[in-house]
This record gives C-alpha cells, structure tokens and sequence, in this order.
C-alpha cells in the first residue's frame, strides 16, 4: 500500500468533532489532493499507536481520550488502566472514608481518657468539625478535580492527613486536638471527591459531552471503547472501590484496640499515620484520571482564582431530582455518621466493656464490606435507585424494630452490628453511583462536592445535637439518641423515594 493510500484509508476512518471541519463520512475514499485547505489530520500517538481527538464543551475548554486507529480498541496497557485505578481508589479510600468508619474507636478512647471531666458535646465538637471539612472539602477538590485531576489533590490530601495523625498522636490541650482534626478533615476532603468521582470516568457506560452526545459518535467503536463495563458496572466497580472504606472501618478498629493496650495512644495513632501514608502513596501511582482538560496540559498548577466562579453554584440547585438526592444523603448519611460515631459509646453505656464495644465497630464494618459491593452489583442489573430504596428500607427497621426496643440485649447488639452494617453500606457506595445516573461526567466531581457540602453541615450540628441528646450518657439518654437517628434515617428514605418517584413515577416495577 502506498503513502498516500494509507493516509485515505486513515482519513476515512476519522470522525471529528469540530464544527468548523468538514466530515466525509459519506465519501471515505476522498483522494487526499481533494481535501480542503481546513481538513486537519489527525495527529499520531507513535507509542500508543492511536488516533487522539479532542471534544469541546461548553465552557472552551476540551477533553482528550484515545483510540485505537483499526479496530477502537484501547491498547493493552491503558485496558489494565481502569483496573489500576479501581485499586488505586479502593487503597485510598481505605484512608478517607475508613477514617470516618473508624473515628468512633477514637472518640470513645479520648473521652475516657484525654477528655475526662469534659462535657459530651464539648468533645463531639472536635469530631463534627472533623466530620464537616472532611465533607465540606468537596467543594473545593470537586471543581478541581474537574479541571486539574487527580495527582496534586491527592498529594495534598495525604499530606494533612499524615499531619493530623501526628498531630493528634502528640495532642495534650483540647485545642490541639482540634487543629489536629482540622488538618485531618482537611486532608478527608481534598481525597474523598477525587476517589469516588474517578470512578465515574473509566466505568460509566454513557460518558456525555455537555451537549448529551456521546464523546464517541461510532456505536461499535463506543461499545469496544467502553468495553471494559461489560465487565464491571459503575454500581459494582463503585461498591468495590467504596468498600475500602468498610475494610478500613473494619482493621483501623482492631489495630488500635490491640495498639492501645500494647504500644499506648501515642504510637497507636502514629502507626496509624504511617499506614495511611502508604496506603495513600499507592493510591496517588496508581490513580488517573480518564479524561483532561486541554488547559492543564499548559497550567498545571491549580488555578485558585477560578474556585470561587466553580463552586458558588452550591446554591443554584434548580434540578429536582439533585435537590432530592442531596436531601435523601443529608438524613440517610448523617443518620449513619452518628450511629458510627456513638455506637461504642452506646454499648459502654448498656454494660459492655470498651473493649468488646470496639469488636462492634469492627463486625459492622467487617460486614458493610459486603453491604457495599453486592447492592452496587445488583444495582447494575435492578437499578441503583431500586435498590437503594430497598436497603434504606432494611435499615431503617434493623434501628427501629431491633435496635430501639432490645438495644440493652448484648446478643441484640451483635445482631444489630450484621445487620446494620450490610443495610447501611449502600448508603456511601451507591450516593455516588445514583448521582451519576443523573449527571454528565464533566460535571460529577463539581455535584459531589455540592452534595458532600451540603452533608458537611449536617455533620457539623447534628453531632453536637445528638451529643446534647445523650447529655450525661446515662443509657435512656441514648434511647433517645436511637429515636433521633431513626427519625432522620426516615426522613432520609422519603426524599429517596421522592428521588425516584420524580424520575418514573410511581411505576414499580421499573429499572431505575
């Protein structure tokens, strides 16, 4: 075949997006001496062997993805690319949300110890402050992310978090604890975004432009290019990743029970740090993400004048469904957060000794590991709002029905822990996964830090109120604070439902 053969047969093959080029999808054999003076060829990746185009969204700026110039095919070393991030998200998630999973382990301990003689709710300050930036961060690293990546948010985020670690590990004063879990929060909320919105890039099935065209107009060459969610739906690959959390809630428990007794709080926390600083390094190799704004090729660092035109649309909610899923996450998560939080504390005050409280922690966890993968499986197959409604369902009754009534049953407590902990798992695995559905892909990580504010919030209050319930942590104080959660997991399931009923109706037997 010949030079200028070859470059035919290419441009025959090309389909670009630009609207000041012209298309020749009706005439592919168009001899290259024919082509007009505007036509640009595409440029070839030598290494990858691959066709790069650009597509431009709405606001100037354009994405990149690749490929394959025969056949659509990714090459080899970028099909192992969304496996690499599943890990990488899964290893840093490990730290981020097994943080929060595990803070309760933190919290019991402190109060016995560093924090006797304080109030409750002066100590669920340090916590709900904690809790409120890990959330609130998302914010700032969701537009960020967007536009820059994952790499520098990620390095960020490690390094406060390994500073609040030590930080809190050398603690004397009140307020140095709160610096210190400032540092932390901090650090939770520039990694928390970038980790769960990634996901959204490599296994969505529908990736969109902000014209709601798919970036590849070919089907064939969209379904190769996407071939890898034959394998691994965005609900599956979500709860897997997110179900590092769970293992991280499940083993930080654990270390530190058996560290505080051993090795005493201060190497407890710093061997904590260290495991999440690698944990954390891992995760910045191996996570990328799939599509960059061309800008960031020529900027790299991160434009700080541009957040506040990013994310000050936190108020300008106008699509009903965002708005009821933003409510729905506000109950349902700030439910699960309290219950985590004084669950050990809960079990102290019913009789069992710090120590098996902790096992409770560990169990609910260790089982919200499986409450996080299989509902996100079976989302792929039923629909992800389906059954988010039927597990919000199971856990609502699991406080209600078993935990209100029977809570001082130590047998019940253990039962509660399974249970809870496989009911309560879609409610972090599956937020994401149904934002998704709703949101085109250049806009997820910029919604998920406008839903993890408004969390944040909740986070903030709702734990010195719930702190103001228990009061002096007698154990019909925390009756009271199982009454609370469980009206706010209520009310949490009907804006879920809302969610739902605002997308089919009330149609039932609908995939959604």
């Amino acid at each position: 075949m010949s030079f200028t053969e070859e470059i035919e047969l290419n441009a025959a093959h090309v389909h670009s997006r630009n609207s000041n080029t012209t298309k020749f999808d009706d005439n592919p054999a168009t001899p290259v001496g024919e082509l007009p003076s505007n036509f640009d060829l595409p440029r070839q990746d030598e290494t990858a062997e691959s066709v790069i185009e650009f597509q431009h969204i709405s606001d100037g700026s354009s994405f990149s993805s690749s490929i394959d110039s025969d056949d659509g095919k990714l090459p080899r070393f970028k099909t192992l690319q969304p496996y690499a991030v599943l890990i990488g998200s899964f290893l840093g998630l490990i730290v981020n949300l097994g943080l929060i999973n595990s803070i309760g382990a933190v919290q019991s301990y402190v109060s016995v110890h560093q924090f006797q003689g304080y109030s409750a709710s002066t100590v669920s300050w340090i916590f709900s402050i904690y809790l409120a930036l890990a959330y609130a961060g998302a914010l700032v690293s969701g537009p960020l992310f967007d536009s820059n990546g994952t790499m520098w948010l990620l390095i960020y985020s490690t390094l406060f978090i390994f500073a609040g670690l030590m930080g809190a590990a050398n603690s004397v004063e009140i307020w140095h604890f709160i610096l210190s879990f400032i540092s932390l929060g901090v650090g939770n909320g520039f990694g928390m975004a970038p980790l769960v919105s990634v996901i959204g890039h490599w296994f969505s099935p529908q990736i969109k432009n902000s014209d709601n065209s798919n970036i590849i107009d070919d089907d064939d060459k969209l379904q190769k290019f996407e071939g890898i969610n034959s394998k691994l739906g965005v609900g599956f690959s979500t709860g897997l990743a997110t179900a590092g959390g769970s293992i991280g809630g499940l083993v930080f428990p654990l270390m530190l029970r058996k560290l505080y007794s051993s090795v005493g709080y201060v190497w407890a926390l710093r061997t904590l740090a260290f495991v999440c600083l690698g944990c954390m390094v891992c995760s910045i190799v191996l996570v990328k993400e799939r599509f960059r704004k061309e800008r960031r090729l020529s900027k790299p660092s991160i434009q700080w004048n541009e957040l506040p035109g990013k994310f000050v649309e936190f108020c300008k909610v106008r699509d009903t469904r965002f708005f009821f899923i933003i409510c729905g996450g506000f109950f349902t998560e700030l439910s699960l957060v309290l219950l985590v939080t004084y669950f050990a504390s809960y079990a102290i005050a019913h009789g069992m000794s710090e120590s098996d409280s902790l096992v409770l922690i560990t169990i609910w966890n260790g089982v919200g590991t499986l409450g996080r993968f299989l509902p996100g499986l079976a989302s792929d197959y039923f629909g992800r709002f389906n059954i988010n409604v039927i597990m919000l369902v199971g856990y609502c009754l699991t406080i209600l029905v078993l935990l209100l009534p029977f809570g001082d049953n130590h047998k019940v407590l253990y039962a509660f822990s399974v249970l809870g902990g496989l009911f309560s798992g879609s409610i972090l695995s599956l937020l994401p996964v149904c934002l998704s559905q709703i949101s085109k892909a250049n806009e997820l990580g910029k919604k998920y830090g406008i839903l993890n504010f408004y969390l944040s919030l909740a986070n903030l209050f709702g734990i010195p109120i719930a702190a103001a319930i228990i009061k002096h942590g007698k154990a019909h104080d925390y009756d009271n604070f199982i009454i609370f959660v469980g009206c706010l997991s209520v009310a949490g399931l009907f804006f879920w439902l809302l969610a739902r009923a605002r997308i089919v109706g009330i149609k039932l037997n609908v995939k959604v």
